[in-house]
């Protein structure tokens, strides 16, 4: 039986593609990324009520440690979109002790605990990205990367991606 990282590795991966390379049926060939993102959308639809029965026992918030945890999570997000050469472009000019900051701060208030969020929103913040669904589906990989790299449950990083997968249209405008 696999264990531990190497295990949510391979678990988060056959999420990510096995549904869209079932519907590509083209043996070896990749799946494009509107493939990709079909697939993570019929996952969240998929787990939508196994997902609504773990908030109601326990908040994500408090399963993602707190916001200590939290902002740990996102600075290490942070530090793996600077090194990701597919959007590291948008890291031009950021602070990223701020971000990090600011997106935790995101987290939290929007997975249940007290923090408050005062940035801006959205749409605002990452309109002149000029994000792709490429650019969503490698900056997600960044996530699983760290959330794997702190030893989160499998349900946790499937909550979080679904909540990303949930706001995809806030972000990327092409």
């Amino acid at each position: 039986m696999l264990k531990g990282n190497f295990a949510k590795l391979i678990l988060t991966t056959f999420l990510l593609t096995m549904i869209p390379v079932i519907l590509a049926a083209a043996g070896d060939k990749e799946p494009t990324t509107a493939e990709k993102m079909a697939g993570l959308q019929t996952m969240c639809t998929e787990t939508e009520t196994a997902r609504t029965e773990r908030q109601k026992a326990d908040s994500l918030y408090n399963r993602l440690g707190g916001y200590d945890r939290i902002l740990e999570l996102t600075t290490t997000i942070v530090a793996n979109h600077r090194v990701n050469e597919e959007i590291n472009r948008v890291m031009e000019g950021v602070d990223d002790k701020m971000l990090a900051k600011h997106v935790a701060d995101f987290v939290a208030a929007g997975t249940g605990g007290t923090a408050e969020y005062t940035g801006r929103d959205l749409p605002s913040s990452h309109a002149h990205m000029k994000l792709t669904d490429a650019d969503f589906l490698s900056a997600g990989g960044d996530i699983v990367k760290a959330m794997n790299s702190m030893e989160y449950g499998q349900n946790e990083i499937d909550e979080f991606l679904c909540i990303l997968v949930s706001l995809k249209d806030q972000v990327v405008f092409k």
